[in-house]
């Protein structure tokens, strides 16, 4: 991608658990795609509307806080949920 274009970006969305609490919760981002002015890729995780951190390197509960947050595929917390019921 040329230093001047727009960048890419791509929805995803992931499913977690803290490993501390137990609590569960979803959460989508847009990712976008850069390249720096050397050439070099690199991303930055966008959620409601902020830029946040990747939380594939540093997700953190909103329950406690915690960083032992295990990041699984979209839709899991919602099917645990359903299975509850």
């Amino acid at each position: 991608m040329p230093e001047n274009s727009s960048p890419r970006t791509v929805r995803e969305a992931y499913s977690f658990a803290c490993l501390s609490c137990g609590h569960g919760w979803e959460q989508a981002y847009d990712i976008e795609h850069h390249v720096d002015p050397h050439g070099r890729p690199f991303v930055t995780y966008h959620a409601n509307g902020r830029e946040v951190p990747s939380p594939l390197t540093r997700a953190t509960c909103p329950n406690c806080e915690g960083h032992r947050v295990r990041v699984m595929r979209a839709g899991l917390v919602a099917a645990a949920e359903r299975a509850r019921s």
